[in-house]
């Protein structure tokens, strides 16, 4: 659509109409007052601040300082954004039915009694504590690719055009995967933990043994699972998955220690962490289980991966490539890495048109376009 010399109102009318009629999302971009319009009517409004005053980015959702920042915009920080977003909106279902619908299938163990599998604590900390790291970490810090890859294959934005990584299928593929995590989550353990077990101290398992081990397991396995769909690991990574699984084991010990010091935690939690910690079962479905649930989901990865990846995909794979190309060829011939401490030219008499630059270091390495030879001689 190509419009001239057409009044603020008429530029409005025509980014509803495309939007109206091609059913596409739209952004519209300008610099001056009578952009302001047009750009409040588009999905996407960008302000580009110039000579013509701050009207445009004032109501714009984005401001640029030039008109050619725009690619940047769209291809680097709209797709990763649109890539985290998306991500963090279909974790925060998953997880969350994950934990859930476990309560379902309890209610139909105990018949309908009414009785809740977990300790009332541990659900209203689920969200604030366990499992608040890893959406963030996804939200901020993930990116499929480098910018410069993104900014030298504006092809990939395709995928944020599609609306490949958010929409229905890809909404009911993770409540799938939900609700079959939740299947053997709560049923292996259950399974395991059939036969009675009593303790030398007197105690015997109960609906809390069970509840309390289920929970571990899916505080592991969510964890675990928001590092599967990350592109991008970071120190910050790390942090929010090892250290989410790290903060509920802390939790339980001393919330278990807790009373009857303090009177208005349960008491039926009381020392449970070390029915558990002495339970072979707890071990066994700390260690097995996270592997059964997830194996499906590692399996796809890999075969999607493979055999069906997509444009990001190779991408990402030509960047890791690269990086250990250019690590391998800063590498000398002990393996370690160069350090640079001097640098001689030579000159060959026979050859008088080479040059060769040799650098030399610490561990007696060298490095140059052309080895030297007895006829060199330095400059």
């Amino acid at each position: 659509v190509i419009c001239c010399r057409v009044s603020p109102l008429q530029k409005a009318e025509v980014v509803e109409l495309v939007s109206k009629f091609t059913k596409s999302i739209t952004l519209a971009i300008g610099d001056g007052a009578n952009d302001v319009a047009m750009i409040q009517k588009a999905s996407v409004g960008v302000g580009v601040s110039g000579n013509e005053g701050l009207q445009a980015v004032n109501s714009a959702d984005f401001a640029i300082g030039q008109f050619s920042y725009l690619a940047r915009l769209l291809f680097v920080h709209g797709a990763w954004n649109y890539s985290r977003i998306s991500k963090v909106v279909l974790y925060s279902f998953y997880k969350n039915i994950t934990l859930y619908i476990i309560e379902l299938w309890f209610a139909i163990y105990s018949y309908w009694s009414g009785q809740v599998i977990y300790e009332r604590w541990t659900i209203g900390m689920f969200n604030i504590l366990f499992t608040s790291l890893p959406p963030l970490a996804l939200g901020i810090f993930d990116k499929t690719c480098s910018a410069e890859t993104r900014e030298s294959n504006p092809a990939l934005y395709k995928t944020s055009q599609n609306s490949e990584l958010f929409n229905i299928k890809k909404f009911w593929l993770w409540i799938g995967t939900a609700i079959f995590h939740s299947v053997l989550l709560f049923w292996v353990p259950m399974l395991a933990m059939s036969t009675g077990v009593s303790w030398s101290s007197g105690h015997t398992d109960g609906y809390l043994i069970l509840g309390n081990t289920v929970y571990s397991l899916v505080v592991i396995v969510t964890c675990l699972k928001a590092g599967l769909v990350m592109d991008n690991w970071t120190w910050f990574s790390h942090l929010s998955i090892w250290g989410s699984i790290a903060l509920w084991f802390i939790f339980l010990v001393v919330y278990s220690s807790l009373w009857p010091s303090l009177k208005f935690v349960a008491s039926n939690m009381a020392g449970l962490f070390m029915l558990l910690f002495n339970s072979p079962v707890f071990w066994s479905c700390l260690l097995l289980v996270p592997v059964l649930v997830l194996l499906t989901d590692c399996t796809a990865t890999f075969v999607k991966l493979k055999f069906f990846p997509s444009e990001s995909d190779k991408k990402r794979k030509e960047e890791k490539k690269n990086k250990t190309l250019r690590f391998d060829s800063h590498q000398g011939e002990s393996g370690l890495p160069l350090q640079e401490q001097a640098s001689k030219v030579v000159f060959n008499k026979k050859n008088g048109t080479t040059v060769t630059i040799k650098k030399e270091t610490k561990e007696g390495n060298r490095w140059s376009a052309k080895v030297a030879n007895s006829d060199d001689e330095e400059l």
